[in-house]
Formats: structure tokens, sequence, C-alpha cells
């Protein structure tokens, strides 16, 4: 449907609607530009309480002038609508379940799986690059970097690396995980990455701001916009990442800062009950920066703590 849509818009112009899925309509915004050239798929909101990308995937379709364009924008501004408009931090209320995490998804599934479906069949086989847009969530505070996919095709990830460089972004980490959209996206042929900017639900000028910049870059990198010249940097990259979750349910302390150094044997921070009693202490098993981190006070079992590596 998008593909034949595309197909039929006027070249240089705008187009916006909504795409029926389930019992929701997911807003849709297609950029073609004057000029042939590649498709840029464009994702925010597949967490709906991560408001920075949302924000500038709204913003975008109002900077890029589509008469100065090569090719299409494909952008996605809210993915999650039943998150989004409940404040559901990761989970789909419609379901249950994290979106970034029913990939490749089901024709006949639920509300998660029908749209990861979508997602894929629609879109991203129209693809030619893919940028998903998240931030730290309302309880989650985050340092800014690029997630970078390390499974598929040689010169899929190779491409998905390259365009990488050209982000202004302090270092990128690279996956280890086949599951999440751009991870999914990357097996399926379509160079992807994963953006992080902002936290705690917090529109600041600085995410948003940057968000779009990295949309800019990456179309010139695409060469869909020609309106100056751009060079890669050698990206410094994470690739030793530990993933903690919490093995209880309880209320969660941090120790430390997003952005600390701690070494290995460190304490990363306890969980307690309602009277003070430490229920588990959860320390470093290896050196690392930390990325991310949950700082609210509420944490349930299965739930991630902190991601910290080198």
């Amino acid at each position: 449907m998008v593909q034949k849509i595309l197909e039929v818009q006027q070249s240089g112009t705008v187009e916006t609607l909504y795409y029926k899925i389930s019992e929701i309509g997911i807003p849709i915004i297609l950029i073609k530009g004057q000029y042939p050239g590649r498709t840029l798929l464009i994702t925010a909101g597949i967490h709906g309480s991560e408001y920075p990308g949302i924000e500038a995937a709204k913003r975008i379709k109002n900077k890029i002038l589509p008469e100065e364009l090569s090719g299409n924008i494909i952008i996605l501004p809210c993915v999650n609508q039943k998150a989004f408009f409940e404040r559901s931090t990761f989970i789909n209320p419609a379901d249950g379940k994290n979106l970034n995490r029913c990939f490749p998804g089901k024709r006949e599934g639920t509300e998660s799986e029908q749209i990861a479906y979508m997602l894929e069949k629609d879109f991203f086989s129209i693809a030619d690059f893919y940028l998903d847009f998240h931030s730290g969530d309302l309880p989650e505070k985050l340092a800014k970097f690029v997630f970078i996919p390390s499974f598929g095709e040689k010169e899929i990830v190779q491409a998905a690396h390259a365009a990488a460089d050209y982000l202004d972004l302090p270092f990128g980490v690279l996956s280890q995980s086949r599951s999440g959209a751009y991870n999914h996206a990357c097996l399926k042929g379509l160079p992807s990455l994963l953006i992080e900017r902002g936290c705690f639900g917090e529109r600041t000028e600085e995410a948003i701001n940057g968000f779009v910049e990295d949309t800019y870059q990456i179309l010139r990198y695409l060469k869909m916009l020609s309106d100056k010249k751009i060079f890669p940097k050698d990206l410094r990259l994470l690739e030793k990442v530990h993933y903690m979750t919490s093995s209880f349910s309880g209320l969660w302390t941090p120790l430390h800062s997003v952005g600390d150094t701690v070494k290995k044997g460190e304490t990363l921070g306890v969980i307690e009950d309602f009277f003070g009693n430490i229920i588990k202490e959860y320390k470093a098993e290896q050196d690392g920066e930390i990325l991310y981190q949950i700082t609210g006070l509420p944490i349930s079992q299965g739930e991630h703590l902190i991601a910290y590596g080198y």
C-alpha cells in the first residue's frame, strides 16, 4: 500500500495519512523528493513514552524541503499509539508486550505482533536505510549513543557501520542481539541504526535537535541531500556491554551515575523491601562505563536495571 501511494504521489510534495493496523491508525508522513533516489525510513515511539524522538520526527516533516531532496523519506512518528496515550513505559498495554521484542511479528497476532509484522512487510521491504529513534523511558537515564547491528549480510552490516561514523555522537555500541526492530531489519537486508538521545520523557531541545541533525547527516551520507559536504569520524565503539536485569521486585537504588566508570566487583545498586532490608545487591561483572540505568524507585522482576561496558 505505501509503495503504491509513493508511486502516484507527486514529486516534491509531502503527504500524511493514517495506516490501519488492528484497531489503531498509525500516522505516516511521506516526503517525496523532487528527484529520484533512495528511501530512508524513520520510526519513533516504538516505546510510547520516549518523547524526544516523537517530537523530532514531527519536526523533520516541516524542516525537510522536498524540492531539494533526492528520493523518499517515510516517517512513522509514533508507532506505539496505545502505549503513548496511556503513558506506558516499555510495554504496550494492549497486550502486555514490549513491541521491540516482537519481531518478526504475526499477521494474526496480538496488537504488538501485528505492528511488528506490518513494519517488516510494508516498510522494511521498500526502504534503503532505517533509523529508529529511542530515548530513556520515563524512569530511565541514559547517555546519548547509537546502537549498531552486528548480525546480517556483511555488506549490510558494513553500510550501517559506515553511516554511524557520520553521526555527532560520543560513541556507538555494537549490539549482540538479533531482536528489536533495527536488528531484525538488518537481518532482512536493510542497513539500520538505533539512536538513543534524551531521557525521563523530557523533550529537551538538545535531544530533539540531535535527532533532526542525525537525519540530515544520514540523508547526506545516502546522497539524498547535497547541501554541504560531510566527513566521517572514527566513532568510538563499545563491544563488551553487559545488560543486567532484576531477579526480584522491590525498591531499586542505583549507586552510580550514567557515564561513570565502574570496576569489576563494584556495587552498582541494591534492591530493598519497604522496610529497608536489602533483598539483592548487584555487583559489576566486568569493568565498564555506565550507558543507561533505571533511576525510578520501583522495579519488577525481569525488568532491566543497568547496562555498562567498554
